[in-house]
This record gives C-alpha cells, sequence and structure tokens, in this order.
C-alpha cells in the first residue's frame, strides 16, 4: 500500500447528479456508482491498481470494484460522495466488506501515509501500531496464496537481476567485457529495475522496498559509483524508491 493522492472529482459529478443519484440508492439500492466517468477517474487516480494491495485492478479481479471506504449500507449520504470512493481489486473489497471504518477505523490511502503505520518483513506486512495492526488484519495484506506468495516471486526476480547486473559489472571492471553494449547494459538494466518500484507500477511498495533492502543493490550502487557510472536519473529513481517503500520491520 501506498500513499495516494486524490485527483479532483469528475465534473460529470455534479451536486445535482450526485444528490439524485444518493436518492435513486436510498429507495432501490441501485448501484449508482457504476458510472464510466467515475470509475475511469478511480483507475487514473490510482494507475490502475488497487488502493490496499496494490495488484493491477484488470488482472486481479478483471474490473475495477468503486471501494466506498465508509460502508454505503450503513453511510448511505456518502455513497458518491468523492472523497468516500476508492478503486479495488474485488479480493480486497470483498475481504473489507462490510467493516465500519468510523467505529474501527483503517488507512484510507489517499488520506494516511501508509509508511507511518506499515513495516515490512520476510514478505509480510506489519502493523506497527494499533491502527497499522487493524488495517493489516481487515484487508488480509499477508494472504499467503494471493500476496505472500507474489512478494516471494517478485523478491526472487529482483535478487536474481541484481546479482546478473553486479556479475556485468564485476566483468567490466576486470577487463573482461568493456563494450559499450555492455556498459548501457549495466546503466540502463538498472534503471528499468528501480523503475519497477515507482508508484505507478503494480506491487510498487514492495519492490522499492525489496530492492533498497538488499545488499546486493548497495554492493552494485558502489561499483557503479566507482566506475562514473551512476548519474542523476539513478539518484532520482534512488529517492522515489525511498518514498515509496517501506521500513523493515525490526
Amino acid at each position: 500500500m501506498i500513499k495516494l493522492d486524490r485527483t479532483p472529482k469528475p465534473v460529470e459529478l455534479t451536486a445535482e447528479l450526485q444528490a439524485k443519484l444518493t436518492d435513486e440508492f436510498k429507495l432501490t439500492g441501485k448501484s449508482v456508482w457504476n458510472i464510466d466517468f467515475i470509475k475511469n477517474s478511480l483507475l487514473d487516480f490510482s494507475n490502475n491498481k488497487c488502493c490496499y494491495c496494490e495488484a493491477n485492478i484488470k488482472e486481479e479481479s478483471k474490473y475495477l470494484e468503486v471501494e466506498h471506504f465508509h460502508h454505503k449500507g450503513k453511510y448511505k449520504d456518502e455513497v458518491l460522495e468523492w472523497d468516500n470512493l476508492l478503486p479495488s481489486c474485488k479480493k480486497c473489497n470483498g475481504t473489507k466488506n462490510d467493516h465500519d471504518t468510523i467505529l474501527e477505523p483503517i488507512i484510507d490511502p489517499s488520506i494516511v501515509e501508509p509508511k507511518k503505520h506499515l513495516k515490512y518483513w520476510r514478505y509480510r506486512i506489519k502493523g506497527t501500531d494499533e491502527f497499522g495492526k487493524l488495517t493489516v488484519s481487515v484487508l488480509n495484506l499477508n494472504d499467503q496464496d494471493r500476496l505472500v506468495t507474489k512478494r516471494y516471486e517478485i523478491g526472487n526476480a529482483i535478487q536474481e537481476k541484481l546479482e546478473q547486473l553486479n556479475e556485468f559489472t564485476d566483468d567490466f571492471i576486470s577487463g573482461i567485457q568493456t563494450s559499450t553494449i555492455r556498459k548501457n547494459k549495466i546503466i540502463n538494466g538498472t534503471k528499468a529495475l528501480m523503475k519497477e518500484g515507482l508508484p505507478n507500477s503494480i506491487y510498487s511498495a514492495t519492490t522499492a522496498t525489496i530492492i533498497l533492502t538488499d545488499i546486493e543493490f548497495d554492493t552494485l550502487k558502489s561499483k557503479l559509483i566507482l566506475l562514473k557510472f551512476w548519474d542523476e536519473e539513478l539518484s532520482y529513481l534512488e529517492t522515489n524508491l525511498q518514498n515509496t517503500g517501506l521500513e523493515l520491520y525490526k
């Protein structure tokens, strides 16, 4: 989970339309929020990711579920309040279900910085306070089959890539392979890997955390600095990863 900067309410969602559809929902229970301009705005808002688990919504559940942070069954007046709507995958929305976020608050990533309440430990997310612990529990952020296994797969792929980049760099330093092609493969490969941890990428918090906490990354960075390959773009990418990734739980 990462902090999301909420975009402005869609211009199509006028006060008049919102009031009309809210009344319709109260009378009929109809899913008045299933409107393309609402769903598209929510997808843009989150870079097509679930606001909670960061899965690609179109891959995870094939379609967006409009999540009502304050449950629509109890807080009916908020059913079309823009600040109450979030983009969710089917799994997270179903897991959260009718949890009352007023009585028992959890993290709303459009308001709260998740990093202040969550840390990372062995492919699992750990709450650092009661607020974070309840969030992890309500959303089942450590679902073994769906999320913990996925984080392991991401971590394994990152470690293999970092080892490969370090091997390429060692060959360059030792003079075995010093071609421009090899140099570009090292620099561009490092940048491509780091971009996978940017906020617009799926599972960005996991990817950023794993990269920054892997000793292979520290080793690679030191070598690139030695070779004067570490440039402004790499520094920029590292800063963004630091802003996205979670601290390790100790």
